[in-house]
């Protein structure tokens, strides 16, 4: 029986979000619905060796990520579970490679993020204020700083936020996860949160 391969034709689907930004919409972050964009996960404890043998390398701790040699965002959300995400849209064929290249190996599973979670990229120096408005959690630099990850709920919507800052001193960028189910609700509540700043 053939597998199923969540990444194949990515570039051809269409988001379910309704992700127009208002007319009128003012505010010094950018808000952008990358959900369509490739992501595979893997949890096990063979997901290490499978990932080395790939040549990809990845945080040594959990809640950290790091930009891979080969351009893809590691996620390592706790100490077996790592998420490899494409922010540029041109790497769906390096993740479609990755999930035909993980069948059958023992102690490493596919996670199924590309159809489970929306995906959002959220830029601008404001960002951190901007997330105090729908987040308990602080996200200002010195307390999330890039490359680090926050597990948290995010407007009533349990989330992971990623500090994809290309600065060590600046944090401008970052990724949003969460249940694709709760994506419109999060969407909207980011753009009504967005517009004070």
């Amino acid at each position: 029986m053939a597998e199923f391969i969540v990444s194949e034709s990515a570039e051809s689907r269409q988001s379910q979000i309704f992700s127009l930004l208002p007319s009128g919409y003012q505010s010094s972050i950018q808000l952008k619905d990358s959900t369509t964009k490739s992501r595979v996960g893997f949890r096990g404890v063979g997901v290490e060796a499978f990932l080395t043998s790939q040549g990809v390398n990845f945080p040594s701790a959990p809640n950290q990520a790091i930009l891979s040699e080969a351009g893809l965002w590691v996620l390592r959300l706790s100490k077996t579970e790592f998420w490899l995400v494409d922010l540029t849209g041109e790497l769906s064929n390096s993740i479609f490679l990755l999930e035909q290249l993980s069948q059958g190996l023992a102690d490493v599973y596919r996670l199924y993020c590309q159809h489970s979670h929306g995906m959002f990229e959220i830029s601008g120096a404001l960002g951190s204020q901007m997330f105090a408005k729908v987040c308990g959690v602080d996200l200002s630099h010195d307390k999330l700083a890039a490359g680090s990850i926050a597990q948290t709920s995010i407007a009533r919507v349990n989330g992971i936020i990623v500090n994809v800052s290309a600065s060590d001193s600046v944090s401008d960028r970052y990724l949003l996860c969460s249940d694709v189910s709760s994506s419109q609700h999060l969407w909207d509540a980011l753009i009504d949160a967005a517009q004070e700043f």
